[in-house]
């Protein structure tokens, strides 16, 4: 995970890291699902939209950054968090998906959410 960290801050400059950082921060007040099996719908719709708006490098490095903290800090690392994430950055490069609604209605195709 170490190395995929290194090798996609290369292509990930500064600002949109931050730009990252912050929406993803932003996103997550947002995107709320009570039920937890839902976590998997969470990560691909917040990684969707921040690749939309800071791109697809700082994205998944925030996102692969998160899953290195829950190892060691009070989160829980897996590797579905990761997939999700991946999944949310390929469906954010479609060009019918353009913001929040676009992207929870396609990872809601992934990871259906009962109404």
């Amino acid at each position: 995970m170490l190395f995929l960290l290194v090798s996609l801050s290369s292509f990930a400059n500064t600002e949109d890291i931050f730009c990252a950082v912050e929406a993803a921060h932003h996103y997550k007040k947002i995107v709320v699902v009570k039920n937890f099996a839902k976590d998997k719908y969470k990560h691909c719709t917040i990684s969707c939209i921040v690749g939309i708006e800071c791109g697809v490098a700082s994205s998944a490095l925030i996102g692969v950054a998160k899953e290195i903290y829950d190892v060691f800090g009070p989160g829980n690392a897996e590797l579905e968090d990761l997939l999700a994430n991946v999944l949310g950055l390929r469906i954010s490069r479609r060009a019918s998906v353009t913001d929040l609604s676009s992207c929870s209605q396609a990872c809601q195709h992934f990871y259906p959410i009962p109404h």
